[in-house]
């Protein structure tokens, strides 16, 4: 096996999500690499319920954040108990951009995300992070099927 230096574990912390990161801990703890896992927002619309009032749309960002670095933190300390370095990295923006910025960023050598498996006409509407993230990274992408499909 290669040997990775630093494994890059995008979330949106969906059930497709779940197995990626059981096989990114497994991974790091096996080379012996830091894992950086990253959660990228992408902000709720503020065109949300046309009339909503400035101020809620801003507390509706301040919940999403907190939500998500919550769950963000939970993920860590996941990987912590599996005796892995690493780091959680917070990001907002598209996600695929953000991923592949990312991974630039801490030199991954891996990137190792979940994958709903969408194909077809579901896939044209809803556009897939990881195909995107697969046709443009500079370094191995694994893809990690949900459960179930």
């Amino acid at each position: 096996m290669t040997a990775f230096r630093r494994i890059l574990h995008p979330t949106d912390f969906s059930r497709a999500s779940a197995p990626a990161l059981r096989r990114a801990v497994a991974l790091a703890r096996a080379c012996r690499a830091p894992l950086v896992l990253l959660h990228v927002m992408t902000p709720p619309s503020p065109f949300i319920g046309e009339g909503t009032p400035p101020s809620s749309y801003a507390d509706l960002l301040i919940l999403a954040r907190r939500s998500a670095k919550r769950r963000l933190a939970a993920a860590l300390a996941r990987a912590r108990r599996e005796r892995v370095r690493a780091q959680a990295v917070f990001a907002e923006g598209l996600p695929a951009d953000e991923i592949l910025r990312a991974a630039r960023r801490t030199r991954a050598d891996l990137i190792v995300m979940g994958t709903h498996g969408r194909s077809g006409v579901s896939r044209v509407f809803m556009g897939s992070v990881a195909e995107r993230v697969v046709r443009e990274s500079r370094c191995p992408v694994l893809t990690v099927r949900a459960h179930g499909r």
